[in-house]
């Protein structure tokens, strides 16, 4: 019994690694093309009016949140984001949506309160070589993305890797 329970452990370690090693090539793959560097210079007007580009924020990490309305993926992200943009500064993207009254409608149906920046043509976001949605960057204290992750990421992940970016 003690030798199958062994093979038990070294199978659920085996396969905990082959998932980790294929969730880790899978989003290296899916943002090979999007661009690195310095976002310092974006900016614009958010849907509350008030205007921001990422060097406001200077000397603190940024999160930076392509989203859609229509993303199921993003529903699940959307409240993790919310609760650390009650921690760290959060700017959302709201891209490809359908407009600024259907995204305001999805913020109050949802009880989302995070600045929210509306590229509904996806401008931004082609202009960031983004495919699709959702994907978080995780900006330094100087505006360079530290972090890309594509999909969904655990609230845990997206403040650990706040924390090193601020390091």
């Amino acid at each position: 019994m003690k030798i199958k329970s062994k093979n038990s452990w070294r199978s659920w370690l085996i396969y905990c690694v082959i998932f980790l090693v294929i969730t880790l090539g899978a989003n290296i793959w899916k943002t090979r093309n999007i661009t690195s560097g310095n976002l310092s210079a974006i900016g614009g007007e958010l849907m509350n009016g008030a205007t921001f580009t990422i060097a406001d924020y200077s000397g603190k990490p940024v999160l930076f949140y392509f989203w859609a309305t229509w993303c199921p993926i993003c529903n699940y992200v959307n409240g993790s984001v919310q609760s650390i943009s009650e921690d760290y500064t959060v700017i959302t993207i709201a891209s490809w949506s359908e407009g600024e009254t259907e995204v305001k409608a999805y913020m109050r149906e949802n009880q989302l309160t995070f600045p929210v920046f509306l590229d509904n043509t996806g401008k931004l976001a082609q202009a960031l070589n983004i495919k699709g949605v959702p994907i978080s960057f995780i900006l330094d204290s100087n505006g360079d993305i530290k972090f890309i992750e594509t999909g969904y990421s655990t609230e845990l992940g997206l403040r650990l890797r706040l924390w090193i970016a601020s390091l």
